[in-house]
């Protein structure tokens, strides 16, 4: 099995997981996080770091019946029209059973699903503090040698984690937010969802002005806190200017450690902000980093 094929193994596990934990701790979010940065090396993975995710997709037990109840949909029939806002209705409404049956209904009519998941993201922007890290690397784990065929389980996971709570209504676009973009936070909690709605906001999607518009009224609620930190820690700066295996020996050394996926998440977020921060950030991503592997 190649290199691909055998993490998009491990991420088809992942995300039918039976999971009740947090969204934004969801095991989906850690084995994306490995594998951006296992792609540091792509010609010598790191086999710890392989192990790590094959253990981790195959922590918690398996959801068997996704086919059945996209099956017992289309047997029940599929109406005489689907909307996307039925499902965007229902999932305001926070009934579970309602928004299953519609998803499935325009997962049917969908050429390969991805409308389906494109519209749950937009909608899950709406709690972006419990659903972003979550949205953001699902949907890249989606993307990732993107199976048509094989979305609804990816689906299926996204409304899981959206009805765990309600959702609060859409929201207004916010303007003249970008600004906090630039810079990397000092506090650790909000380094994650930052780094996610970045990512978010840069992207190439569809339905961007929606996520957009959810992202910047998140961004009009947080205040970005400066570090003080004044000096680079050996190996970061030669990572930013020529790639090296930094993250990779980071990261094999934080495996095993009791926190070890919250760390990985951390990390992960940290190596994107030094791949795409200004150099001036440096020193404040070497302040969590020496926080992170003390």
């Amino acid at each position: 099995m190649s290199l691909p094929d055998k993490i998009k193994f491990y991420f088809d596990m992942a995300v039918t997981s039976v999971y009740d934990g947090p969204s934004n701790a969801h095991p989906i979010i850690t084995l994306n996080a490995l594998k951006n940065i296992i792609g540091d090396d792509r010609q010598n993975p790191s086999q710890l770091l392989l192990d790590a995710l094959e253990n981790l997709a195959e922590k918690y037990p398996q959801r068997t019946y996704d086919k059945v109840v996209l099956d017992a949909v289309a047997k029940e029939g599929l109406g005489l029209t689907v909307f996307i806002s039925d499902l965007e209705d229902a999932c305001q409404s926070g009934n579970p059973i309602e928004m299953e049956q519609e998803a499935a209904r325009l997962q049917w009519v969908s050429e390969n699903g991805l409308a389906v998941i494109d519209c749950l993201l937009e909608v899950a922007l709406q709690d972006f503090d419990r659903l972003g890290l979550f949205i953001y690397h699902l949907q890249r784990a989606n993307a990732f040698s993107q199976d048509v065929k094989n979305t609804w389980p990816y689906t299926r996971c996204m409304l899981k984690e959206i009805s765990k709570s309600p959702l609060p209504e859409p929201h207004g676009k916010m303007d003249d937010v970008g600004w906090e973009m630039d810079h990397v936070p000092n506090d650790s909690v909000q380094l994650n969802k930052m780094a996610a709605a970045r990512r978010l906001w840069n992207g190439d999607y569809v339905r961007i002005e929606g996520y957009r518009r959810e992202i910047s009224h998140w961004f009009s609620t947080v205040s970005v806190e400066m570090g003080s930190e004044k000096n680079i820690m050996n190996g970061l700066e030669d990572y930013v200017k020529n790639g090296s295996n930094f993250f990779i020996e980071l990261a094999e050394g934080l495996i095993g450690n009791p926190l070890w996926e919250t760390k990985i998440i951390q990390l992960e977020a940290l190596r994107y902000f030094a791949k795409n921060a200004s150099l001036k950030d440096l020193p404040t991503i070497s302040s969590h980093l020496k926080e992170l592997i003390k």
